[in-house]
C-alpha cells in the first residue's frame, strides 16, 4: 500500500476521499494560505493622509506576492506530479509572508495607539493565522513513515538544525533587545510572530524527515531572498527593522547557513540503527516458573 493510500488523519477508505493524495491535499493549504496571503496584501494596514502602509506596496511586496505566487506554482507543480517535497517546499517559500502580515498585524492590533489601525490589520492577521495552522498541521500529519522507504536526515543534522532554528531566534531577540523596541504585549506578539521561520526550523529537526528539511531549507531561503529584495528596492531600511523581520546582518548570514544545512540533511540521510535491546533475566521483577 503506498502513502498516498494511508493520507494521515483521514479514517474514510481511500476509494471514499474527495482527496486521495496526501500531495494534493497539502497543496490545497498551500493555494489557500498563500490566496489569503495575497487578498491581504490589498487592504491598508495603516491608512492615514500622511501615512500609508500597505503590505502588497513596494517595498513588501515581495513578501505578501513574490512568495506566495511562486509557492502556489511550486504547490500546483508539486501536486501534478504527486511530490510531498515539491509541496514542502511551496509550504517552506511562503512562510516568511505569514510572519512578515502576522506580525505587521499584531503589532497594530496590540499596541495601544492602534486606533489608526485599518481593516487590512485583521485581514492580514487572519490570513496569517491560517498559514500558521497550515505549518502546525504540517508537521503533525507528516511523521516518519511507517511503509516503504523510511530513511531520513541523521540525528547529527537534526541536532543541527534544532540548534540554527535556536540561533535564528536568539539573533532576533537580540536585535529586538538592542533596537528601540519598547517591551509590551505588541512587541512580545510581533516578536513571537516574526520567529516563524526559526521555529519551522527546530521543528524540522525535531521531526527529522526529507520533506521537513527541504521545508526549512525553502523557508530560510526564502526569507533571505525576500530581505535582500526589500533592500533593494529601499535601500534606507536597515537589515533590523521591522519591516524585514529585525532580521540583520548576523541573521543573514544564519539564514544562508541553515538553508545550506538543511538541504545537506535532506540528501545525506539513513536509516536509524535500531536500538540495542539488553534483556536481563534476573531482573527481580521477572516472573519465574519456580517461584
Amino acid at each position: 500500500m503506498s502513502d498516498d493510500a494511508l493520507i494521515a488523519g483521514a479514517a474514510a477508505p481511500v476509494g471514499q476521499r474527495w482527496i486521495r493524495s496526501t500531495a494534493v491535499l497539502d497543496a490545497g493549504w498551500v493555494v489557500v494560505a498563500s490566496c489569503a496571503l495575497i487578498v491581504s496584501a490589498f487592504f491598508a494596514l495603516v491608512d492615514l493622509p500622511t501615512a500609508r502602509l500597505r503590505t502588497g506596496d513596494d517595498p513588501l511586496r515581495f513578501f505578501a506576492l513574490g512568495l506566495p505566487v511562486i509557492a502556489i506554482v511550486v504547490a500546483a507543480i508539486g501536486a501534478a506530479r504527486g511530490s510531498v517535497v515539491l509541496v514542502a517546499v511551496a509550504t517552506g517559500i511562503a512562510t516568511p509572508g505569514f510572519a512578515l502580515a502576522g506580525s505587521l498585524g499584531a503589532s497594530l492590533l496590540l499596541s495601544e495607539a492602534s486606533a489608526f489601525a485599518d481593516a487590512g490589520v485583521a485581514i492580514s492577521i487572519t490570513a496569517s493565522f491560517i498559514g500558521i495552522v497550515m505549518l502546525v498541521r504540517w508537521f503533525v500529519y507528516h511523521p516518519i513513515p511507517l511503509l516503504g522507504d523510511q530513511t531520513r536526515p541523521v540525528p547529527r543534522s537534526g541536532h543541527a538544525l534544532i540548534a540554527l532554528g535556536g540561533l535564528l531566534a536568539v539573533i532576533l531577540l537580540v536585535s529586538t533587545v538592542s533596537g528601540d523596541t519598547s517591551w509590551s504585549t505588541a512587541s512580545v506578539g510581533q516578536t513571537v510572530l516574526m520567529s516563524t521561520v526559526a521555529a519551522v526550523v527546530a521543528a524540522a529537526g525535531v521531526t527529522r524527515t526529507i520533506a521537513a528539511a527541504w521545508l526549512a531549507c525553502a523557508a530560510s531561503a526564502a526569507q533571505l531572498v525576500a530581505v535582500l529584495v526589500v533592500k533593494a528596492e529601499q535601500s534606507t531600511i536597515p537589515f533590523d527593522s521591522d519591516l524585514v523581520l529585525r532580521t540583520g546582518p548576523a541573521g543573514l548570514v544564519a539564514l544562508a547557513v541553515t538553508a545550506a544545512a538543511s538541504s545537506f540533511a535532506a540528501v545525506r540521510v539513513a536509516v536509524d540503527v535500531e536500538p540495542d535491546v539488553v534483556e536481563d533475566d534476573t531482573a527481580p521483577w521477572r516472573w519465574n516458573v519456580d517461584d
